[in-house]
């Protein structure tokens, strides 16, 4: 069975070779949502940046620190300067819109 870390890669991956998929703009941003939003995101269980439906659904779940830690590690090894940043933001949404505006 895999781990959330399996699955959250999974995941990333996916989204981020889908045409809409959020993180495919995180990807060439140079940033990586904090622990707290990126587990808004995976509890959702759907992109609602993907209103075409190209992705497929997944089971709602989230990440612990340690995973968190593990799964960072994993992008920034794939995303090159790649850093976790908060952006001043106080929610998911308002996170997306900064990381959006730089």
């Amino acid at each position: 069975m895999p781990t959330s870390l399996d699955t959250a890669k999974q995941v990333l991956m996916a989204d981020e070779a889908v045409m809409y998929g959020i993180f495919g703009v995180i990807g060439s941003s140079g940033y990586f949502p904090p622990r707290n939003f990126l587990n808004i995101f995976l509890l959702q269980g759907h992109d609602p940046c993907d209103q075409d439906g190209r992705m497929s659904n997944w089971q709602p779940f989230a990440v612990s620190p340690e995973k968190y830690r593990d799964l960072k590690a994993w992008w920034v090894a794939d995303h090159a300067g790649a850093v976790e940043d908060d952006l001043g933001a106080d929610c998911r949404d308002d996170w997306v819109q900064e990381m959006l505006n730089r």
